[in-house]
């Protein structure tokens, strides 16, 4: 496993997962920390699996407690929140007990894949067809067609896809102050370990760029060097 607060780590991740589509920058980086062998297998993680991987790789780089911006859908208000992230751990066993496949009526449902996300993410205005499509069968194995879908069918679907979720993905729940209404919101750590590297590879730039015009050192001189003398020459800039 390598971790992605290393910084020459972390500016790889930073430089591969900023090109990559949205939707696939979690299967890059769980790639990246060395979680799997390569991007195709992550791609092939179920969205759960990648979610725990994802966990690890966030604690193991910047620890397991995360701070975070969630819009009330009541009243629009913006909630601050200090959110321990769940163990990978747990997300593996949350993920071990999710089936990931069900029957429910005239369906086969399997759980989605970072693939299938990617797939839905290219076609945003048809994504909800886009992954019923991939992940949802008839008997007959045809796949699902959302216009034929009878309303029972619809909340067939929507329980088969809760039971295959369970626990993998989890919930912010807290009561937004203005409106008193209860937000409930699903925890993307994919998103979340994202955001962290997108914030700290920038910063880790700058100081590299401050040192090096004024030492003449080379980037991989300055990313070979502590954080704490990097730190410490930075200070002597300030005086």
């Amino acid at each position: 496993m390598r971790d992605l607060a290393e910084p020459t780590v972390l500016l790889d991740a930073w430089g591969h997962a900023s090109m990559a589509p949205v939707a696939g920058r979690g299967a890059v980086l769980v790639q990246l920390a060395g979680l799997c062998p390569d991007l195709d297998s992550a791609l092939d993680l179920s969205v759960g699996d990648c979610a725990a991987l994802a966990a690890l790789a966030h604690a193991t780089a910047f620890g397991g407690e995360v701070a975070g911006f969630i819009t009330c859908a009541s009243c629009g208000e913006l909630l601050s929140a200090q959110v321990s992230l769940p163990t990978a751990h747990e997300l593996v066993t949350a993920a071990a007990r999710c089936p990931q496949q069900v029957t429910v009526g005239d369906f086969t449902v399997r759980a989605p894949t970072m693939r299938d996300l990617l797939a839905a993410a290219e076609a945003p205005d048809q994504a909800c067809a886009v992954l019923l499509s991939r992940c949802v069968r008839r008997h007959d194995g045809s796949p699902a067609d959302p216009t034929e879908l009878t309303a029972k069918e619809r909340s067939q679907l929507d329980e088969a896809a809760e039971t295959i979720t369970g626990d993998t993905l989890p919930m912010l729940c807290m009561r937004c102050p203005a409106c008193d209404c209860q937000v409930r919101a699903a925890l993307d750590i994919a998103a979340v370990l994202w955001d962290r590297i997108d914030m700290s590879a920038p910063e880790l730039m700058e100081e590299v760029a401050l040192l090096a015009q004024a030492f003449g050192w080379s980037e991989g001189d300055l990313l070979a060097m502590p954080a704490a003398r990097r730190t410490a020459y930075l200070a002597r800039l300030e005086t």
